[in-house]
Order: structure tokens, then C-alpha cells, then sequence
């Protein structure tokens, strides 16, 4: 099964997450080890767009992204501003 970007976000300016740590947030959202996580530079803006893969197929996305808000409130407190689910 492909690998797919399901999800990216951005962070409040001056907060960073490490990508083990997100991996693992992802990982545990998705229920799944397949998992890939990215970050690229925002442009005209400071920080990064974080993107969020996994296998095309997921159960639920719906259920996903609500574990997927929830662990990063939990390990990222307030530093969330905004969470996409992409098409």
C-alpha cells in the first residue's frame, strides 16, 4: 500500500518537536508503524510545516485525526495552530 501525507501542521513560533517523538505521536494516532513524519520550511514565515504519512488505507480517518489531536494537545501543549487533514 502507498504512503501517503495525511496530515500537516504548524507549531506556535519558538516551539520545535523532534521527530522521534512525533513519529511516535503518529504512530500511536494511527495505529500503525508505517509511519513517515517531515518538516519543511514555512515560506514568508518562521518555523515548519510538519507532514504526517502513512499507508493510503488507514480505518477511520475520522477517529485518526481525533487521537491525532489529542496526543499532540497532550505532549504539545497550546503549541498547535492548526492541524489540516489533506484530501
Amino acid at each position: 500500500m502507498a504512503i501517503i501525507k495525511h496530515f500537516q501542521f504548524v507549531l506556535s513560533p519558538g516551539t520545535s518537536v523532534g521527530p522521534e517523538l512525533l513519529r511516535q505521536i503518529w504512530s500511536m494516532a494511527s495505529n500503525s508503524t508505517r509511519v513517515q513524519v517531515s518538516r519543511s520550511p514555512r515560506h514568508n514565515a518562521d518555523g515548519f510545516i510538519y507532514s504526517l504519512s502513512a499507508p493510503s488505507n488507514l480505518d477511520n480517518i475520522v477517529a485518526v485525526e481525533a487521537r491525532l489531536r489529542a496526543l499532540l494537545s497532550s505532549h504539545l501543549v497550546g503549541a498547535v495552530n492548526s492541524l489540516v487533514r489533506l484530501p
